[in-house]
Order: C-alpha cells, then structure tokens, then sequence
C-alpha cells in the first residue's frame, strides 16, 4: 500500500527546507552540468588520467566531462542517447562570459568546502572536494590563458576552436570589459588559493586584480549603479575569503556611494531594479554583519521594509509595480529576493517560517515553471540523506527536504534541472507563463553560487 501515499500531505515548507532544497538542486544540477553535460570546453575522458584525477575520484561521479569553461546558452531538452538522458551539447551558443564561469568556479568551490566536510566519515564523497578543487585549478589556469584580452583584462569570448586543432582560439566579442567580471574572478582565484599555502601564484594574481581596483578607484566611481553593485557584491565576496582591510576599505567608499544614489530616489530603485535592490541589501546587509556600522543597517532595514510591501498576500505571490498586463520575472530577481528574506531573518535571528517565504518559493519558485525538473532525492543507503550523516533510521530526513514532490525529475520531464531566464504573470488571469526552455548560464551559475555560498555563512 506503500505507492497510496500519506492520506494528509502535512506543509513542511519553512526557512531551513527551503534552503536545503535550493542548496540540493544546485549541487546536484552542477554536478550533472559541469562532469556530464558537454556544454562548453571539457577534457577529453582519455586526458583525465594525465589531468592527475585518481581513481577513487573518477569512480564517485559520473565523470564523462568535466568543463574547462561553459557555454552561454545551450537546449535544456535533455536526448536520449543509449539508454540514458543526456544534454544536447550540439545545441549551443558557443560563447563564453566572464561571470557565468566565474560564478561556475566559485560554486565548485564552495561545493569543495562542503564535501571536505565528510572527512573521516566518508571517502568517497571527502574525495569529491579533492576532485572539484583540482578541476577548480584547471579551470582558472584556462580562463587565464583563453579569456583575457590584449591588456590582461578577462572578457567575454566566442570559441572559433576548429575541431581538427587542439588549439584553441578564442575572439574577443568585443572591446568592452566589466569591473565586476574582474572582481568575481578575483574572489575565485583567492579561494583557491586559501587550500594549499604553496599555490602563492593564485593569491598573488588575485591581489593584482585588488591593487587594480584601489588604483582605478575615481574611475569606478563613475560606473553605472548596477554595476557598482556587481562590484561591491565581489567585493564582500572577497572579503569573507580574505578578511583584507583593503578590500574593506574599497567597500567602504563605494557602498558610501550606492547608498547616496539610492536615498536620491528610493523608490524608482525599488521598483524598476528589483534585482538591484535586493542585491543593495544582501551587500548593507553583509557589510552590517562585517562592521557594526549603523548605517549600513539602517538601509538594510529600509529596503527590507520597502521589499517586503511588494508582496501581495490574497494572491499568494511578489508583485512588482507595472501598468502592463504582464509581468516579467528574471529568474534571478526571485532568487535574490527570496534570499533577502532568508538573510534578514538568519542575520537578526528571527525564525522566519512565514507565508510570504513559502507562498513567493511555491507559486513564483515552483508552481511557476521557472524550474524545469528537480532531481530526486538522494537513495536511503546514501549518508546526505541522514542527520549528522548516522545512517540511522531516526535521523533520516524526509525527501521533501531535499525537493517538493509535485516537482517533476529530470528523467519524467526529460528536461535538465535548471532556472529558465524567467516566467511572465498575467494579472487578468493571474496565471504564469515560461519563456523558452533553455539554459542561461549567466542566470543559473549566479543562481547556484548564491545557494551554495549562504549555505555556509
């Protein structure tokens, strides 16, 4: 009678079981992307030996190809191909950008601190933060190499390799760079950097780029809000890494900066850049937990107060000011406003199980079709899957802490586990509709960065 189901289906949704699934479908989703998928520049299976993967290692995961660097976009319908489901790498837009493989990196890295958690409890899965650190130090040594320009400075690419060469041949797309791809890929190359003392090259690199931005600091005074942003958000990124008092010193003047340019019109920020305003109070925020400086606390407070307003209680859902009939939703914005409301009440220790969490994760998350499947959850033998990693009956986790069960799987769906680029609301028929079922990896690797990196705060 097993397969009836519970009579009453209890919602367990709350603050924690939603992070924990979130933090599930982008550890599971990076896995399968970055050692399965083909999407982008990997090392060919008979280069793993010499890439110094162990055995143990290539034996944990399903280690088919491992990404050197990963592709703009790519079809997120899953083929079948022998027996299996697997990614349509011929189906991409083979174009590379700075972010989206810094943030791949960082994600890795992170995933590394997680896994090296297992020590002496588990081998294998100790083994897989060997393995994503030594693929991490593949990776930087490849963006290094490939995705600068003339003058040193990462920027977006296109991949115009001939097949029939092993050399590769990336163009730059064009003249343009951005500060805050540099900033990312610093906080990548110093996180590396802080697991082995003797890896000096990655710190030094990465202090480079630092000594860069406190060099060009009037000319980033001038770039655009958004970007400021971006920058300000590396830069806390950093911090937590190094704990650098000159990079406090560069966040210092330059959220000084942003909360200037957004007391000078509060609301027009909020409401055209939801996004923007989130990540402003993530930065105050952070910033407030590093400092105890008031100020930075105060705005926090207020864009908490202002974004929390946004949400309509009788439909269930964050509804943005507009005049259309539609409302467009990035799939990051709702990213990094749910997690807005996750910090504010993990960083002033309040038990936030409120319906506005679980309402904006279930209708505009889940019920929305912004995600295309969730992986199932992990088999009973499996350790994640218990308290404290026991393996006993008593402290087994229940599967909707790892995923919803109306959520369909990868293998129901044959659609890969990721964000598409966003859903629009129809306010007449207070319905949802996706956009094209295809994968962004500018959205889901800034997406799966920011599951995994609030997960070890």
């Amino acid at each position: 009678m097993n397969f009836l189901g519970p009579f009453l289906r209890i919602n367990t949704l709350n603050k924690n079981n939603i992070k924990n699934q979130l933090f599930y479908l982008s550890k599971e989703s990076l896995k399968d992307i970055v050692f399965d998928s083909k999407c982008g520049v990997y090392i060919p299976a008979q280069d793993l030996r010499s890439k110094s993967f162990s055995k143990i290692d290539i034996n944990t995961i399903n280690l088919n190809s491992p990404l050197l660097c990963i592709y703009k976009k790519v079809d997120a319908k899953l083929k079948l191909k022998e027996g299996n489901l697997s990614w349509n790498e011929n189906k991409s837009k083979k174009e590379t950008t700075v972010s989206s493989n810094a943030f791949m990196t960082l994600s890795l890295l992170e995933l590394a601190d997680y896994y090296y958690g297992f020590k002496d409890i588990d081998d294998n899965k100790y083994a897989l933060g060997c393995m994503h650190l030594k693929l991490c130090k593949e990776q930087l040594e490849f963006y290094a190499s490939n995705f600068r320009n003339k003058d040193g400075l990462f920027v977006d690419k296109k991949d115009l390799t001939d097949p029939m060469h092993k050399e590769f041949n990336f163009e730059d797309k064009n003249n343009k760079f951005k500060y805050s791809d540099q900033a990312f890929m610093m906080a990548a190359y110093y996180k590396y950097s802080s697991y082995d003392q003797s890896e000096h090259e990655y710190e030094k690199f990465s202090l480079d780029i630092l000594n860069m931005f406190t060099q060009y600091k009037e000319e980033i005074y001038n770039v655009s809000f958004e970007e400021l942003n971006k920058i300000c958000f590396a830069l806390n990124i950093f911090y937590k890494y190094s704990g650098l008092e000159k990079c406090q010193d560069l966040l210092l003047d330059f959220l000084d900066l942003l909360i200037e340019q957004y007391n000078a019109r509060p609301n027009l920020i909020i409401n055209a850049k939801l996004d923007q305003s989130c990540m402003l109070f993530i930065n105050c925020t952070l910033m407030y937990n590093n400092t105890s400086i008031l100020k930075f606390k105060d705005t926090s407070d207020d864009l908490f107060e202002k974004l929390s307003k946004l949400y309509d209680s009788e439909k269930g859902i964050l509804l943005k000011e507009s005049v259309d009939k539609e409302i467009i939703y990035n799939s990051d914005e709702l990213i990094l406003y749910l997690y807005s409301l996750i910090l504010y009440s993990d960083f002033n220790n309040i038990e936030d199980n409120s319906r506005m969490l679980q309402d904006i994760f279930k209708n505009q998350i889940l019920d929305s079709g912004l995600v295309l499947s969730w992986p199932d959850a992990p088999a009973l033998d499996n350790i994640e899957h218990y308290r404290n990693f026991s393996l006993k009956s008593e402290d087994l986790i229940q599967d909707d802490d790892f995923r919803m069960p109306e959520v369909p799987t990868p293998e129901s769906s044959e659609l890969a586990s990721i964000f598409i680029k966003n859903v629009v609301y129809n306010k007449r028929k207070e319905s949802f509709k996706q956009s094209k079922l295809s994968f962004d990896s500018n959205k889901n690797m800034f997406i799966f960065f920011i599951t995994t990196f609030f997960r070890n705060q």
